[in-house]
C-alpha cells in the first residue's frame, strides 16, 4: 500500500508522519532537526518537526533558495537580495539584509558559513560571495564562469559547479579544477564527508572526492531537470522537477534506496526524517 498525503505518494521504507497543503518551491531543515522552512508564494512558513506545527510565517516573496545556516538562523534569497532571519521558529528577527548580484543560490557550511552564487544574466561570469559567518559582511567574492551552485568543504574551501566542471575556490581564487567529472553540466551539488555529491540531468549522483579526477561510487537517481541534492546524517535526497516531480531518498554509505516520493520537487533530510515539498503540498516522511 502506498501512503498518500497532500497529493504526495511515497513508496519504500518511509511513511507520512505529517502534511500541510503548502505548495512549496524550496525547503530547508535546521541541523538539529527541530524546525523546517518552506518557501511559498509570498511567504515562508517555518514549523516545528516532526508535526509541522507551531507555524511561524515570514512575509517575504519570490524566494528561490533558502538554507538553515545553523540551529538558530535561516538564510533566504528573495529577488535580488539576501535575508538572514534569526530565531526563525520564534521571534523571527532580521539579522542581515543585503543586496545580491541577481538571483542567488545559497549554500550553508560548518560554523555558520554562508555562500551565495548570483546568476545575473547580464554578466558573463557569475559572482560567488562567501561569508565565514552568515551574520557578518562578506569575506570575499570570486567571479567564476558558468557558476550555478556551491557547496562548502569541512576545511572551509568552497566547491563551485561551473558548467561541466567543478572548481575549488580558496579565499576568493580558483585553486583547482576537475574537468567534466560526470560528462554533462552539473546541476545538483551537495557537501558530503571528504568531498561533494554531484549530479546533472542524468540518472546518477556521483560521490566525488576533492582530489581532481578521483571519484567514488555513484548512486542511481531519477533523471530530470531542476536537480536539487541535499545530504545530512548519512542520507542523500535527489530531487527533480521532471516526471511529475520526484524525490529519491538513499543511504549515502551503501547507496540503498530508502524511499521514492512523487509530487515533490524539493526535499531536505533530517535523519531519520525527510521534509519534502512541491506543487502537491508539503510532507514529513519517516520510518
Amino acid at each position: 500500500m502506498t501512503p498518500r498525503a497532500a497529493g504526495t505518494e511515497i513508496e519504500g521504507d518511509l511513511r507520512v508522519m505529517a502534511s500541510r497543503p503548502w505548495p512549496g518551491s524550496a525547503v530547508a531543515v535546521s541541523p538539529d532537526g527541530e524546525w523546517a522552512a518552506v518557501a511559498l508564494p509570498g511567504r515562508v512558513m517555518v514549523a516545528r518537526l516532526p508535526g509541522l506545527d507551531h507555524e511561524r510565517e515570514v512575509a517575504v516573496s519570490d524566494v528561490r533558495s533558502l538554507v538553515a545556516v545553523d540551529e538558530g538562523r535561516l538564510a533566504l534569497a528573495p529577488r535580488r537580495g539576501l535575508l538572514v532571519i534569526d530565531d526563525p521558529a520564534g521571534a523571527a528577527r532580521v539579522g542581515l539584509r543585503a543586496r545580491g548580484p541577481g538571483r542567488l543560490v545559497l549554500a550553508a557550511g560548518p560554523g555558520g558559513r554562508l555562500a551565495a552564487v548570483g546568476d545575473r544574466a547580464a554578466l558573463p561570469r557569475a559572482t560567488v560571495i562567501a561569508r565565514s559567518d552568515a551574520g557578518r559582511r562578506r569575506d570575499w567574492t570570486a567571479a567564476v564562469d558558468g557558476a550555478t551552485a556551491a557547496a562548502w568543504l569541512d576545511g572551509g574551501d568552497l566547491v563551485v559547479a561551473a558548467g561541466e566542471d567543478l572548481v575549488l575556490v580558496r579565499h576568493g581564487a580558483e585553486h583547482a579544477r576537475a574537468h567534466a567529472p560526470i560528462g554533462e553540466p552539473i546541476t545538483g551539488l551537495a557537501s558530503i564527508p571528504g568531498g561533494v555529491a554531484i549530479a546533472g540531468a542524468g540518472d546518477r549522483a556521483v560521490l566525488h572526492s576533492i582530489v581532481p579526477g578521483a571519484s567514488r561510487p555513484s548512486i542511481t537517481v531519477p533523471p530530470g531537470t531542476g536537480r536539487v541534492l541535499a545530504v545530512a546524517g548519512g542520507m542523500l535526497v535527489a530531487c527533480t522537477r521532471s516526471l511529475g516531480e520526484r524525490v529519491a531518498v538513499h543511504d549515502l554509505a551503501t547507496g540503498r534506496a530508502l524511499a521514492s516520493l512523487r509530487g515533490a520537487s524539493a526535499a531536505a533530510p533530517a535523519p531519520p526524517l525527510v521534509v519534502a515539498t512541491g506543487r502537491e503540498g508539503t510532507v514529513v516522511a519517516g520510518p
